[in-house]
Order: structure tokens, then C-alpha cells, then sequence
């Protein structure tokens, strides 16, 4: 559950589609998950960016009609059904199940609340400013613990499936540009690849300091018993898989939502602003 680039769609998809076998997991994922409060989350955070944005373009300006797209946007409940639908996709979804256990559990349930209150408080700059600080005193001062965590990080592949989903959203969002008038031509498919491949190093460093910052923050109240569990539980073929899934859900929500907020600003640079 980390931040990629905050560029996000809302989709209209059926819940007809879902797969009725897959009903009971899917929910079991949700409830454990605590997706409601996770989709919240996001929602604030692409709020707050899509402000960001209009404040950068003076053709925007976060006006009530720019607020009203994003809140369409940024849908909690449209957030659910496209995440809903891409895990329904997954193949094997249930594969995943035995590595839920260990979620339900009472250390399982800790660690997903303290990956929300990290969340949560990663919205704030400063907080992690300060906790660039702090991993850097780590380096010298508590090396195997941080190492605990770069484990962590590697197990679950979380720099290289963020960066790789941080690129197909950041071209999802100028593929939606591109559907403006005046971009269609100017916007081809090669400028636009080689453009997102040209942010590569940046996001990978971005998404290096993010992963060890929200690290060094969410799992502090654990032991260094209990963070090896975390990480033998990620490493097994059901903790894979679980990741696999996630990232499938979440790739799918951000590059949808991404390609609609370049559609809108592409809209709103041109005057339409419905």
C-alpha cells in the first residue's frame, strides 16, 4: 500500500462481473485489509495533488469545477470497484488465502494498523523530512535493524513494482492529455514513452527513500522477532502471491484514475470545463 505517482481514475464497472466463486475471498480482503479507510487515504492524497497541480497552471486554478472533477475522481467507492474487479482478474487468487492467516492474526492485525497510522502521517511533509533524518542516523547507529528493513523492502519488491507502476501511471496520465485538442498530434506515443522512461531515476530514487521512510516509521513498535515473521510470511508462495494481488489492484486503480486526470486537464486547459 505505497504511494505511486497520486494520479488516479474513477471507472463505472458492473459488480455483475465479479466472479461468484471469488466472493468470500474478496470480501475477506477488504475487511482484513482495511480498504475503506486505505481508499480514504488516497482519496485525500489525490485531492491534495490535484490542488497541487492547479496551483502550477494558471488555465486550471483549483476552482469549484477542478474540485468537483476530482472529487469525481477520486471516488471511494468507484476506488473499490475498480480495485475489486483487477483482484478478481488475478489468476489463482486463492493461492493467497494461507498467508491471510498470518494477517489475522493479532500481530498481523498490528501491522496493518500501523501501516495506516504511518500512511496517514506520511502526508506531512515535515514528517518525513525527519524521518530521512532518522534513517540516517540509523546507518550508524542501529545498521542491523535497518538492514531488517531493507529485507523487508526486497521481499516484497516494493522499489521495483512501484517504480514500474509509477511509470505505466505517469504514462496513463499523458495518454489522457493527449486526448485534448492541440495535444493529439504533439503527444505521440514514442515522445510520450521516452518522456516517462527520462523520470525513471528520479521516481527510483523517490521510491527508495519513501520505502525505507515509511519502513523506519510504521514498524517501529515491532520487535526484531516480529518484523522477520513480517518478512517469512511475505517470502512464502501465498505471501507472493497476496503481493502479486495487491499490486495488480493497485496498478489498475492508479493508471485509470491516472489517464482520467490528464484527460481532465487536458479539458479544463481548453476551456471545457464540465
Amino acid at each position: 500500500m505505497l504511494r505511486l505517482a497520486a494520479l488516479f481514475l474513477s471507472v463505472s464497472i458492473s459488480t455483475a462481473s465479479y466472479a461468484k466463486q471469488d466472493q468470500a475471498l474478496l470480501d475477506r480482503y477488504f475487511e482484513l485489509f482495511r480498504m475503506e479507510e486505505v481508499f480514504e487515504i488516497l482519496r485525500q492524497e489525490g485531492l491534495e495533488s490535484g490542488r497541487e497541480l492547479a496551483e502550477q497552471d494558471q488555465a486550471i486554478s483549483a476552482s469549484p469545477a477542478w474540485m468537483a472533477r476530482l472529487n469525481k475522481i477520486y471516488d471511494t467507492e468507484k476506488m473499490a470497484e475498480v480495485f475489486r474487479t483487477s483482484l478478481d482478474d488475478v489468476d489463482n487468487l486463492d493461492s493467497s488465502s494461507d498467508v491471510l492467516n498470518f494477517f489475522e492474526s493479532d500481530l498481523g492485525k498490528e501491522i496493518i494498523a500501523i501501516e495506516l497510522d504511518a500512511r496517514r502521517a506520511l502526508m506531512d511533509d515535515t514528517v518525513e523530512e525527519a524521518l530521512a533524518d532518522q534513517v540516517a542516523h540509523m546507518e550508524t547507529t542501529q545498521a542491523d535493524r535497518l538492514s531488517l528493513y531493507h529485507a523487508f523492502i526486497q521481499a516484497n519488491g516494493l522499489i521495483e513494482n512501484n517504480v514500474m507502476g509509477a511509470l505505466n501511471s505517469n504514462l496513463a496520465f499523458y495518454r489522457g492529455l493527449s486526448t485534448g485538442e492541440g495535444y493529439a498530434e504533439a503527444m505521440s506515443e514514442s515522445f510520450m514513452l521516452s518522456t516517462v522512461w527520462e523520470q525513471e531515476p528520479e521516481i527510483r530514487k523517490e521510491m527508495e527513500d519513501w520505502t525505507i521512510n515509511f519502513s523506519v516509521m510504521a514498524y517501529a513498535p515491532l520487535t526484531d522477532d516480529e518484523v522477520q515473521a513480517y518478512i517469512d510470511a511475505s517470502e512464502t508462495p501465498s505471501g507472493q502471491k497476496l503481493n502479486t494481488a495487491l499490486f495488480a489492484g493497485f496498478d489498475a486503480l492508479f493508471e485509470s484514475q491516472s489517464f482520467e486526470l490528464g484527460r481532465a486537464m487536458a479539458e479544463f486547459m481548453a476551456g471545457e470545463d464540465t
